[in-house]
């Protein structure tokens, strides 16, 4: 039993990087992509308690994983390499792209326990789109936009959510309003995103351990029925 699990965690995995949008895998121990994923975990969790010490309501804690995300992770200057890999790596090193940007925030946010995803959200030509980012509070997906530093709230002064941005597209600060990401205009984009789609489970959530495995069970599972259909 102890030369299969040996076995097991001797045997070869793989880890892929990204530079400059082009894609390399590199092999290595599945113990040590175990090793490394379990080690990422426990530092999303502890710098998410230590964001958010003390801080009671998950509004404030949102708020305070986006106002850490952006004073700590800077956009990547035009003529530096884009390097996508682990979310970790991006708070290491301290700067981003705008979905980077999101992804350190909503991963950080689910580890507060407000649950956080983001989208790029793409109009009809061919432009980037615009990455925003949903946390769940009090059962509404509230909107944040991290690189460009936007939250928005309604008429109470709560975070508002997707829905209500939609239909109230006055609540949308001026400033914000005249904005046009990618020639289209700011409200735009919010309107596209009704009804808000919510993956199952969310990306971050990928990043704890126990929500991993019942998810790699799952899809292990499923390939193999698919496999047994063939």
């Amino acid at each position: 039993m102890v030369v299969g699990a040996l076995g097991i965690s001797t045997a070869p995995a793989t880890t892929r990087q990204g530079v400059n949008y082009a894609v390399s895998n590199r092999t290595l121990p599945s113990y040590v992509k175990l090793w490394d994923f379990l080690d990422r975990h426990f530092h999303y969790a502890l710098l998410a308690k230590q964001i958010t010490q003390g801080l009671r309501s998950d509004e404030e804690r949102a708020l305070a994983i986006f106002k850490w995300t952006r004073a700590h992770i800077r956009p990547t200057p035009p003529d530096w390499a884009v390097v996508d890999d682990h979310i970790l790596h991006i708070v290491i090193r301290g700067h981003g792209l705008d979905d980077q940007m999101a992804d350190v925030f909503t991963t950080l946010s689910t580890y507060t326990g407000v649950p956080a995803f983001w989208n790029r959200v793409r109009l009809d030509g061919p432009t980037r789109g615009l990455v925003l980012s949903f946390a769940r509070l009090d059962g509404r997906w509230a909107v944040f936009d991290v690189a460009n530093g936007f939250v928005f709230r309604d008429a109470q002064g709560h975070l508002a959510s997707v829905e209500e941005l939609a239909a109230n597209p006055q609540l949308i600060a001026f400033t914000v309003r005249d904005l046009e990401p990618g020639g289209r205009p700011y409200p735009d984009y919010l309107a596209a995103c009704v009804p808000l789609e919510v993956a199952t489970p969310l990306r971050a959530e990928l990043q704890m351990p126990w929500p991993r495995f019942w998810y790699e069970i799952r899809q292990g599972l499923k390939s193999r029925a698919q496999g047994t259909e063939r």
